[in-house]
């Protein structure tokens, strides 16, 4: 993993920023999406930047954070939106969901592992496995029947404008990140990556290899597909749903 070239002068930027204002109680950055596996959209893919500080946020270090998002936001429309999660380390000991997600979905730009070293020492944490593709699943089908009916589901910050796009958000999320739950739920789980992920739901799941490789397709270059988000999410209705139950039988 390593942040996608058209990104890196900006993310490089921001973090410097950071470190100036942190100093040296910032700990380790980590980055999650797209522009991780060389998967990002200009002008459409979001920076989902992660921090880990030594100390409790301070009011002046929330000011900080809400005007340096804005000014990044502002500065880098390179994004479709700049989001700085810099929590606490322990933050990261209490929230156990966000560690399980930096620690297998996430590139560590900066610093130590600090999260799988946190995710180690504690008693209570989330592994790749069955149990915890159950315990999200109330909240995946709830984001899911939002987006069938159009809605902009809490698992997304918005829905694209450009409809290609909106498609694809909806393959990345819906397919290809439920498949990972779906692989967990299975004891198949290697990685996020979305070939070895797409390559290991062909080869497990029968019946569907039609809509597996369309979604595919549209998370390669969903202008070369050309299917409206409206149309695609009701054509993977069936395998997302037919995943959703297989890990509730797990």
């Amino acid at each position: 993993m390593s942040v996608q070239l058209e990104f890196r002068d900006a993310v490089e930027e921001i973090t410097q920023a950071c470190f100036a204002y942190f100093s040296d109680r910032l700990l380790a950055i980590y980055i999650t999406g797209s522009i991780t596996t060389n998967e990002a959209i200009i002008n459409e893919s979001d920076l989902d930047y992660f921090g880990v500080i030594s100390t409790d946020l301070s009011e002046e270090d929330k000011e900080w954070l809400l005007e340096n998002e804005k000014l990044f936001d502002k500065k880098f429309n390179i994004f479709n939106g700049v989001h700085l999660n810099i929590k606490s380390a322990d933050f990261f000991k209490r929230d156990k969901f966000s560690r399980f997600i930096l620690r297998y979905n996430s590139l560590l730009y900066r610093g130590s592992d600090i999260i799988a070293e946190i995710d180690d020492s504690c008693n209570d944490s989330y592994s790749t496995d069955k149990y915890t593709a159950k315990i999200r699943l109330a909240f995946a089908r709830r984001c899911f029947g939002d987006a069938l009916k159009n809605t902009c589901p809490d698992c997304l910050d918005k829905i694209p404008k450009d409809t290609y796009l909106a498609a694809r958000k909806f393959a990345r999320y819906f397919v290809l990140v439920e498949g990972v739950y779906y692989l967990m739920s299975r004891g198949l789980f290697k990685s996020f990556k979305r070939d070895e992920v797409m390559k290991l739901l062909k080869d497990n799941i029968t019946g569907y290899d039609e809509v597996l490789n369309l979604s595919h397709e549209i998370m390669i270059d969903p202008h070369k597909v050309r299917m409206d988000h409206k149309t695609y999410i009701h054509k993977v209705r069936t395998l997302v749903e037919w995943m959703f139950n297989e890990i509730e039988r797990a």
